[in-house]
């Protein structure tokens, strides 16, 4: 380990390139523990005791929560307590009603659309450990004057009320005056819902309120033990409970135990994201760290060559090299890990503004995270520091001491016989597991290796390497760039995941590199030539030149480092660009400007009529359509009888919307060949349906919601289908059966779920749960101020208001904002890149010492010198980048063609970007140059040449 510290400066490089694996991985660790973190204590928070609800529900053994708005008559509540009586495991039961409503505060000019009345029974809220202000003392709820209430705390930030205000509450489009009379944090007592403003009462005085005698919409379940340690109590009680509503259209929900659960899939499949795509990072990591060992043999050969000619055996030298890089390991890992924690706060801070609405993003990350990390990146480190140390420990004696080139024979070596055949045998292996098992990461593996070992067979038996190797470049990246279509025509459909962006990466960027490194003298020619252009330049040139073709190993290492990068980079951000046109196209909003919608405790009658009344200028309605749902949470949906419940929002669209719509069907069921075929059915024909691309079947489904329904067997290859069925849950417990004809084309992003006409949903469902307003302008540019007026207009009917366009545009930039902290995080292995061009521009003037000194002494200039090394990592970084930058685009293009070929939309490249990201990245490994080739060019020629 003396080595270490005898050049400061590249020892520090050297941990910085190492460090890299061990920062990606605490990195991605740290946001899994950053989001169970947030997400759980968000559910804690909001749920408090309550641990399980029972709810209405379409299905008896409902595990979610899919009737939040319906509700349940108040024997239910007998029944629970009949039922759980004498259980040791409970220790509250809480009757609950919620209702939504606008509500305004006419003091401070403040109001609100959407906000939830909640009714709780003041003699049990002892048994939820009560109902507190936000000062820390306790509600006495059922104390209150009448018309007295609490607000939350999230209320009374939103409406700017105080203690004592009074607020217009409409329901059913009647007033109502309530004062408030305290402030209470937000909770699922208060009546928090997700993010819903709410304002909680006696229940009695609520159903007096709304005329709902005997009405609840769920009762809450307390477990015993406290608000995070219930988990087996709740469980127990769910089952229990279970049979008393075996008859009943009533379920069971152990909501705290499954939003828990939720949470923490959430967090393991961010986890796995980012830790996946970090893997391209991490193998730039692993290429550096042989590169990097690769030099420092090069450089140390001489000396090598004298230990092993005194005696020292060529496992104490990969010892030696061992022990080097497992200090150089250890020191990374620990700084990698610290990097880790703050890179996981910047991307925790990131992620707080742009899903902070949602709930609160707290940065954490856990000691065993960092364990974790710290040794894997050790593992990692280790594992390559051992595979190099093993190949520059074999070497020519007599050449090393004379630190000559070795002698290099066209001897056959075996052992190209042999990885020849393993790579054959391997890859036939997994190839033959990927068809049977119809699975694409071991067939595609396979496909890869097998050219792999066809070129060492070939080159075993006498063939030249430049076209055998070329011919295996070629093969990889033809096998990898194929079109989807034309992949599934030659190989059938196979499955795959996000694994596959990762794999696909790897051996393109082989395939490429390969290509490149076996052609590197027609390319360094052109760079020669090129350089004749500027005659007094060319001597730089030309040794620029020489050394990547001397070195291919080391110049293939780093071609693969920064393509690596690179393509991960330019794929992210051409996929974004891409998806982002396509969700914001001119058939986007199927032809409507402006939705407005209600939850239907303010019904209105004649939504044109009733604006018209109140001055709202329609003159500059084109068209208006309604479309209703019974439930925007979710409905019970499944293919057939044999098929659990799935999950689906299911809507009505009245006559106006189905004929003023600009609907397109990128397929069509038979019978149904064209689209004014099904938009006629859907008018005409009961129980016909049409659905989003969403619920087709897709190969890759990374993160994919299991309780969400999948159509099994139609995918989106299929341009025409046999009528498809599938069921509705209705209230009274039977199913109806609704057939798909048509698939609503992937450009109309604002359309997504089930869709049917309104007479359909009527027979289904008998009652909605929310009407949405669709209007189409005259002029669209109008949409914002038409959507504020309307929304002012329909106050008190709870009405929310918004341009079309505008809430695209917005959830579009989430969207993008996450992608872009994507490519943020991706773009972390730019440093290892960096790094690279640091250490090889250091270990270059060291290795090359006596070179530059005799270049000095038969004239080259300083500047001549400090050139040359410039040329020569502009040339390997900009082969690298440019590498990159086209298999990101090719692979880019047919993945987006494929998911996109039936909606015509045009791929569009984001060349801005892209060459901003090219130019930032060359230019950055020139400034890396800059400082060691200065140092090169102000070698002394004597002193160099005494150099040893």
């Amino acid at each position: 380990v003396r080595n270490i510290p005898r050049r400061r400066a590249q020892s520090t490089l050297i941990v910085i390139g190492l460090m890299l694996s061990t920062l990606i991985i605490s990195a991605a660790l740290g946001v899994g523990d950053t989001l169970q973190y947030s997400a759980t204590s968000n559910v804690y928070q909001q749920l408090g005791h309550v641990d399980a609800l029972v709810l209405q529900s379409e299905e008896f053994d409902a595990d979610m929560i899919s009737g939040v708005l319906g509700t349940i008559d108040s024997s239910a509540l007998a029944q629970t307590e009949a039922a759980l009586a004498g259980n040791e495991d409970v220790d509250g039961i809480m009757p609950m009603l919620d209702v939504r409503v606008p509500v305004m505060n006419e003091v401070a000019g403040q109001s609100e659309p959407n906000v939830i009345l909640t009714g709780i029974d003041p003699t049990r809220l002892d048994q939820f450990n009560g109902l507190h202000s936000t000062n820390g003392g306790t509600i006495d709820l059922g104390a209150l004057p009448a018309g007295h209430v609490v607000i939350s705390e999230e209320a009374a930030d939103t409406l700017n009320a105080k203690i004592g205000d009074s607020l217009t509450v409409f329901y059913e489009n009647t007033p109502s005056t309530l004062v408030v009379a305290n402030i209470t944090p937000n909770s699922s007592l208060a009546g928090q819902r997700e993010t819903e403003l709410s304002v909680v009462m006696p229940l009695d005085r609520l159903q007096e309120l709304t005329n709902q005698p005997d009405t609840l919409t769920w009762i809450a379940i307390s477990t015993t033990g406290g608000v995070r340690n219930t988990d087996t109590d709740t469980a127990t009680v769910v089952e229990s409970l279970r049979p008393a509503f075996e008859d009943q259209d009533l379920g069971v929900a152990a909501v705290k135990n499954t939003s828990v659960q939720e949470s923490e899939d959430l967090a393991s499949l961010f986890s796995s994201f980012f830790l996946i795509l970090g893997l391209f990072s991490v193998a730039a990591g692993v290429l550096l760290i042989v590169l990097i060992f690769t030099m420092l043999a090069a450089e140390r050969r001489s000396e090598m060559g004298m230990a092993r000619a005194i005696g020292t055996h060529r496992r104490q030298l990969i010892q030696q090299f061992i022990a080097e890089g497992s200090a150089y390991a250890i020191l990374s890992g620990l700084v990698g890990s610290a990097l880790g924690v703050l890179a996981t706060y910047g991307i925790a801070a990131a992620m707080g503004a742009l899903f902070g609405d949602f709930f609160q993003i707290e940065p954490h990350v856990t000691v065993r995270s960092l364990v974790a990390a710290y040794c894997l990146g050790m593992v990692i480190t280790f594992l390559a520091v051992a595979g190099s140390s093993w190949k520059v420990s074999r070497l020519n004696v007599v050449a090393a001491v004379r630190d000559i080139p070795d002698v290099v024979t066209a001897m056959r070596k075996k052992s190209g016989l042999v990885w020849g055949i393993l790579f054959l045998i391997l890859g036939g292996l997994l190839t033959f597991q990927g068809l049977t098992g119809d699975t694409a990461f071991p067939f595609y593996t396979g496909m890869s290796l097998l050219p792999l070992g066809v070129a060492r067979l070939v080159r075993f038996f006498g063939a030249p390497s430049r076209p055998v190797y070329s011919l295996v470049g070629i093969a990889l990246l033809t096998l990898w760039m194929l079109p989807q279509d034309i992949a599934e025509n030659l190989f059938g459909t196979l499955e795959g995941d996000i694994e596959m962006f990762f794999l696909s990466g790897i051996f393109m960027v082989i395939g490429a590199t390969i290509l490149i490194v076996h052609n590197t003298t027609f390319l360094l020619s052109v760079v020669s030539r090129a350089g004749g252009l500027f005659r007094s330049k060319l001597p730089a040139v030309r040794t620029a030149v020489a050394y990547p073709g001397a070195a291919p190993g080391r110049t293939g290492m780093t071609i693969a480092m920064f393509s690596l990068i690179i393509f991960s980079l330019v794929m992210m951000s051409t996929m974004n660009s891409n998806y982002s046109n396509m969700m914001l196209g001119d058939k986007a909003n199927a032809g409507w400007d402006v939705r407005t919608d209600f939850y239907n405790a303010n019904p209105i009658t004649d939504f044109a009529a009733t604006l018209d009344a109140d001055g709202v200028a329609t003159d500059e309605f084109a068209a208006v359509g309604a479309v209703t749902s019974p439930s925007p949470f979710g409905s019970d949906v499944r293919l057939s009888d044999a098929e659990p419940w799935k999950q689906a929002t299911v809507y009505g669209m009245d006559e106006g919307f189905i004929t003023s719509s600009e609907l397109t069907f990128q397929q069509h069921a038979e019978g149904y060949e064209s689209d004014e075929a099904v938009l006629q059915a859907l008018r005409t024909e009961p129980n016909v349906v049409v659905v989003d691309t969403w619920l087709l079947e897709v190969t890759e489904n990374f993160g994919a919601d299991e309780s969400a329904l999948v159509l099994t067997g139609l995918t989106s290859e299929d341009k025409t289908f046999a009528p498809y069925e599938i069921q509705l849950a209705q209230p009274d417990g039977t199913a109806r059966t609704v057939t798909i004809i048509g698939v609503i084309d992937s450009e109309i992003s604002t359309l997504s779920g089930i869709f049917a006409s309104q007479p359909t949903i009527d027979a289904t469902y008998g009652t909605t749960a929310t009407t949405s307003y669709y209007v189409a302008l005259t002029d669209p540019d109008n949409a914002t101020t038409v959507a504020q007026d309307i929304e002012a207009s329909l106050m008190q009917n709870g009405a929310q208001s918004v341009s079309i366009q505008d809430e695209m545009k917005e959830s579009q930039e989430q969207e993008a904002g996450f992608l872009y902290l994507v490519q943020g995080f991706m773009g972390l292995g730019l440093f290892v890149g960096v790094a690279a061009v640091g250490v090889i521009a250091f270990r270059s003037v060291v290795e090359r010492r006596q070179q530059i000194g005799v270049l000095r002494a038969l004239g080259y200039q300083r500047n001549m010198v400090s050139l040359s090394f410039m040329i020569e990592t502009a040339f390997i970084v900009g082969l690298g980048v440019l590498s990159g930058v086209v298999l990101g685009v090719v692979l880019s293009r047919n993945l987006f063609t494929s998911d996109a070929e039936s909606s015509g939309v045009a791929f569009t490249v984001p060349w801005t970007q892209i060459g901003i990201m090219m130019l930032a990245t060359v230019t950055v490994a020139l400034l890396m140059t800059w400082m060691p080739s200065r140092q090169a060019s102000r070698i002394a020629p004597a002193e160099a040449l005494r150099y040893e």
